[in-house]
């Protein structure tokens, strides 16, 4: 298993919309310059993190990102009592994975569409240790046990649990 932990801002990948230009379909991919240097930002943090041999076949991955709070959640006593325990706000979870998982096709493993599995949550950071963990495994189909694929659901579990 490969365990890489990145630090810095998660960026999402932006949206494309397909639309018909002369009488063809086109897509159109969103653009953003102040997110397109967040993204840059984050696949850097990303590829410089995965030093890592590269997973050949199918594999299992588990990105866990940590979002920083906002300011508004602390007041001058420390974290407020009404600040959300869960980011559930902008970013939205499957583009911050699809730019994460893009930044390590070829490091970590082959291709993103190796993964057969894929685990992604997102929760509030320390403060300074905004990032994301990402763990990425050899799918053993052929080898693994009922035991070992109960221990992988565990792992998986406890995962979404943390």
């Amino acid at each position: 298993m490969i365990i890489i932990d990145v630090l810095g801002t998660p960026a999402p990948k932006g949206s494309s919309r397909a639309m018909l230009i002369g009488g063809r379909a086109r897509v159109i991919a969103s653009s953003s310059g102040a997110n397109a240097k967040k993204q840059a930002a984050w696949v850097k943090a990303v590829q410089a993190a995965a030093k890592c041999e590269v997973i050949t076949g199918p594999v299992w991955v588990s990105v866990t990102f940590r979002l920083a709070r906002p300011k508004h959640h602390y007041g001058k006593r420390g974290l407020r009592e009404s600040a959300p325990l869960h980011p559930t706000v902008y970013p939205d979870i499957d583009k911050l994975a699809r730019t994460t998982l893009d930044a390590l096709t070829g490091l970590a493993f082959e291709d993103d569409s190796r993964i057969v599995s894929l685990y992604v949550g997102k929760q509030y950071a320390v403060p300074g240790r905004a990032g994301a963990m990402v763990k990425v495994g050899a799918w053993l189909t052929e080898t693994i046990s009922e035991s070992g694929k109960r221990a992988f659901f565990d792992l998986w579990e406890s995962e979404r649990a943390a």
